[in-house]
This record gives C-alpha cells, structure tokens and sequence, in this order.
C-alpha cells in the first residue's frame, strides 16, 4: 500500500496501467480504454503536480510504454479507415452498376436493391 505513494510506486502503477492499455489496445474492446485512461490521468496530474519526482529510468520507461501504445493506436485506427474504405467501395459496387454511353464517357446507374444478398 505505501509503495502506491513513493514516486517508484507511481511508476510501476502507470506501466501496469499502460501495459493493461497496450492488452486492450491489441485485443480489445476498444471502450474498455476510457477506464484506463481516466486511471491515467489521476496518476499523471499527480505526479505533475510536483510532489512526486520520477527517476530518469522510470521517466524513459513510462515514455518509451506510452509511445508503443500511441503506435499501436495509430495502426488501429489506420486499420479502421482502410476497412471503412473497403465496405464503401463495396457498397457502392454492390448498388451501382456502371456502364459507358455512346459517347464512351462513364455512366452509374443506381440500383434498387431490397437488402438481401444475392450470392447466397
């Protein structure tokens, strides 16, 4: 209980914390981040505060943790706009059809569609 209090502490309680958010980030759910991040926050501001000094060790680990996370994160979110793109494009494949007039100039047509898949 005392250690929670010494900067040493602190310290081991933000990369448990970054490690836990790294386990999230790689296996999810994603909502599950804000309850780390709140817990962040309080210890950050603590030690911002001036009361608690971290090493130069403990400083480079949290930063080092923290920086693979923002990474990770980054690649997440990479991921989800290219798979938006994707389902996009096959949206609207799925509901044009495209075509060329007489003049050879690119046509869509809207098709109706009902919902259903029409592979199966």
């Amino acid at each position: 209980m005392f250690d929670s209090f010494t900067a040493r502490g602190r310290a081991r309680i933000i990369l448990k914390l970054l490690s836990e958010e790294r386990k999230i980030i790689l296996k999810g759910p994603l909502s599950d981040l804000s309850r780390i991040a709140a817990r962040l926050v309080i210890l950050v501001e603590g030690l911002a505060s001036g009361k608690t000094a971290l090493s130069a060790a403990d400083i480079d680990a949290i930063h080092q943790e923290a920086d693979r996370n923002q990474t990770l994160l980054e690649a997440s979110l990479s991921g989800m706009k290219s798979a938006k793109t994707l389902l996009s494009e096959q949206r609207r494949a799925a509901t044009t059809m495209g075509t060329y007039t007489n003049s050879g100039e690119r046509f869509e047509a809207l098709q109706k569609s009902d919902g259903t898949d029409r592979m199966a």
